[in-house]
């Protein structure tokens, strides 16, 4: 909407208003080069007069403008040249399509690769800032591929990796001067840590330790097996014989993590879903039925199962040694 003050006259008669419209100031008053015109439009009321321009307008663009009065067959003297300018067109923000990780699990100063799957519809997404950020760990790489270097430690076991892209533009503005902005879109995935020697030692070591102690139940013993291995209910029923029949002393008792060994090639932890502890143990009891003091010596073989993003006991087995001194009371042992 094109608006200018009323002329003021003495002399009578209706009067009109010309408007003409141009995108250059030289190309008002050229008929072929204007953008638009009107003649005779009507005077307004309340001193001003208005003329709603129907014309199609570039988007960031200055336009000039100019009005007269025209009263009977007298036409005034132009106004001064105004200008309006049009808003930029929207910039629509990008879009992160998809995040990809090549896996979410990592263990302890593991990696994971993530690549981004960006669009614009205004520009090319190689060039907007690619910022990712995570609470632990660090990140290898820039742009919409990167390497995240878990940190040393699996705690806290989950990490959000977040990455934000932004998007900056100029604009012009009514006074031709370009100001900044920027769009920005944001993504966010989740990785799981572990460490998966330190928690398999501690599972291992724990249930071990609540072997050798005979007030403490069955059931608490067997508290870190999975629900969906059927060696719990199996080691369960072992620990209940084993208190029925022996009284186990715990100070002279020992054990230790020999070796852990996974289901994957080479041997390593970071996709494994299976794992085996094996730990040289020494079990000081005293038979029940015979009162009989022995050491039950040999290796507990305990396998664990990967579920729920962290390890579980899955079974557990004590293996007697043929040449062990204690051969027949080991082999008796319940375990």
């Amino acid at each position: 909407m094109l608006t200018v003050n009323n002329a003021t006259s003495t002399a009578g008669g209706t009067r009109t208003y010309d408007f003409q419209v141009a995108d250059s100031q030289t190309a008002l008053g050229a008929g072929a080069s204007l953008l638009a015109s009107s003649t005779g439009v009507a005077e307004g009321a309340g001193g001003q007069t208005s003329y709603q321009l129907n014309a199609t307008l570039a988007s960031s663009k200055r336009y000039f403008w100019r009005a007269r009065a025209v009263q009977g067959a007298t036409d005034g003297p132009w106004s001064s040249v105004f200008r309006f300018q049009t808003d930029a067109a929207p910039n629509a923000p990008p879009i992160i399509q998809s995040l990809f990780m090549n896996t979410d699990r990592a263990e302890v100063n593991g990696q994971i690769q993530l690549t981004a799957v960006v669009v614009d519809q205004e520009a090319d997404p190689a060039s907007f800032v690619y910022e990712w950020a995570s609470a632990g760990g660090a990140f290898t790489g820039s742009g919409a591929s990167v390497v995240w270097r878990a940190p040393g430690s699996a705690s806290p076991a989950v990490q959000e990796l977040k990455l934000t892209v932004i998007e900056r533009y100029t604009v012009t503005d009514a006074d031709g001067r370009s100001q900044s902005r920027e769009n920005r879109a944001t993504a966010m995935v989740t990785a799981y840590l572990n460490d998966s020697p330190a928690e398999l030692s501690a599972l291992a070591l724990t249930f071990l330790d609540d072997f050798v102690h005979s007030e403490r139940s069955p059931e608490y013993c067997v508290r870190n097996f999975s629900d969906n291995c059927r060696g719990k209910a199996d080691e369960l029923g072992d620990i209940q014989r084993n208190r029925a029949a022996y009284i186990i002393d715990p100070t002279r008792s020992s054990f230790r993590i020999l070796s852990i060994s996974y289901n994957t090639p080479g041997n390593t932890p970071g996709q494994a879903t299976f794992a085996t502890v094996l730990a040289p143990c020494a079990f000081a009891s005293t038979e029940k039925a015979t009162g009989i003091f022995g050491v039950a010596t040999g290796t507990c073989r305990l396998t664990n199962v990967y579920e729920g993003r962290q390890w579980r006991l899955c079974e557990s087995n004590f293996l007697p040694p043929l040449n062990s001194v204690f051969d027949a009371f080991s082999r008796r042992f319940a375990f």
